[in-house]
């Protein structure tokens, strides 16, 4: 792993960017936009399951009727299916396989997104969950890659029913086009990513034997243009970081 490289990436670009990067859970790289504050997008799922590992993880065998209010569009299928009656384990799988937003709202509703985002806030620096998914709201759900790194490294190290679905979910995440891209074949791979108009976001962790690597990589951009070169970026980082 040549980190020069990984700052030859992330420099000299016309959009901001923050990354971070953590072998057997020590930093190895970071750049100085590391604690900087971003719309978190959708990698604000990883605070909610969170949450539910933590606090919550004797209610994933319970099940959720789905409220009219629950079912927004964007990325996810539930909107597209007449079901609604769920296993909370299964909303969580879809939150992070294919991060579903109904049922991320689902949940945040069963749970309570202020109780959610307290514990949030008393355990990370930098994160907030103010509003749900694919609803106009005044605030915002934020993130730093270091806060997000520090969800990622403690949601993957639990042991428990909750934390075998979030594996799995995330072993099996549908968007792969950015950090794992391009990973060597012999890392196991587990990735959560984020969207809006202007932010392109990607963590990701590469396991190999006794080999952990995590890495979170947030932009934000104003260009189409840019939009293509940040993918073309975090497939290098990855690329670079496990060959």
């Amino acid at each position: 792993m040549q980190l020069t490289k990984i700052q030859k990436q992330i420099e000299n670009n016309p959009w901001k960017t923050a990354i971070t990067i953590r072998k057997n859970n020590q930093t190895i790289f970071e750049n100085s936009n590391a604690n900087m504050v971003f719309k978190s997008a959708s990698l604000i799922k990883l605070g909610i399951a969170l949450y539910i590992e933590e606090e919550k993880p004797d209610t994933i065998d319970n099940t959720l009727n789905l409220s009219s209010d629950d079912i927004v569009g964007g990325a996810g299928i539930i909107n597209r299916l007449s079901i609604k009656s769920w296993q909370i384990s299964d909303l969580l799988d879809l939150m992070l396989s294919v991060s579903d937003n109904t049922a991320t709202n689902a949940l945040l509703n069963y749970y309570n997104i202020n109780t959610i985002n307290d514990y949030l806030q008393q355990n990370f620096q930098n994160i907030s969950l103010g509003r749900f998914l694919m609803k106009k709201s005044t605030k915002e759900n934020t993130c730093t890659a270091n806060s997000m790194m520090d969800v990622f490294e403690k949601l993957l190290a639990a042991n428990n029913k909750v934390s075998h679905v979030v594996l799995n979910a995330l072993k099996h995440q549908e968007v792969r086009n950015k950090l794992v891209a391009y990973s060597n074949p012999k890392y196991e791979v587990f990735n959560k990513t984020g969207e809006l108009l202007h932010e392109q976001h990607d963590i990701a962790r590469f396991k190999a034997n006794a080999d952990v690597i995590d890495c979170c990589v947030l932009t934000n951009y104003q260009s189409q243009k840019d939009y293509e070169n940040i993918l073309n970026m975090m497939q290098k980082i990855g690329k670079i970081l496990t060959h």
